[in-house]
């Protein structure tokens, strides 16, 4: 009887290890969690995550949505435009959370295109740069506001970095008429707002 609680004690912790463990397993990102089936490429978790050249060259939104669509659909980094981080001066038109993190609607003389920032919880180990994303996130939600799954109006001007990214969502209000987007987005300066 004197090894009854001892043992006991043995088992309550292997169970607290045990679910410790299984809650961790849980929050590993996924891609019914985390976007889709590209949330790897979503969150430079890649494979081909080292080809990202990270150091962003300047564009604009316009010249975005004038870069030929390729076919099918890219699901490894096979584009230029999908190994380069880029840099655009656009206003934030309206924001909001989705599956795998805040959507940007980025706007600049007519054109429109989206730049996403990725959740938390979707980085993994794996991440690339996982620290400017984090950065990133902590940034937007602290100066610029806490997103819902319904559209926000913002209106801030911003600096934003991102990774090339070939969506589907071509045709859809506040996306480039090509499907490119930046995504992950890599850097984030205010210039006005929020």
């Amino acid at each position: 009887m004197k090894h009854v609680g001892p043992i006991a004690l043995c088992c309550l912790a292997a169970a607290a290890v045990a679910a410790s463990a299984a809650g961790r397993d849980s929050a590993s990102p996924t891609a019914s969690r985390c976007g889709g089936q590209l949330w790897r490429l979503k969150t430079l978790s890649d494979p081909q995550r080292s080809m990202v050249q990270l150091a962003a060259k300047g564009t604009t939104i316009e010249a975005l949505g004038q870069r030929p669509f390729p076919r099918p659909v890219p699901r490894r980094r096979r584009t230029p435009f999908q190994r380069q981080a880029w840099k655009v001066v656009a206003q934030i038109t309206r924001y909001r959370i989705d599956s795998g993190g805040v959507r940007l609607e980025l706007f600049d003389h007519g054109s429109y295109a989206n730049a996403v920032i990725p959740a938390l919880d979707c980085l993994s180990q794996t991440t690339r740069a996982r620290a400017q994303l984090a950065a990133v996130w902590k940034q937007f939600t602290n100066d610029c506001g806490h997103p819902r799954p319904d559209w926000q109006p913002l209106g801030a001007t911003v600096y934003v970095d991102g990774v090339g990214f070939w969506s589907q969502r071509r045709g859809l209000r506040g996306a480039a008429r090509n499907g490119a987007e930046l995504h992950p987005v890599t850097g984030f300066l205010i210039v006005a707002g929020c």
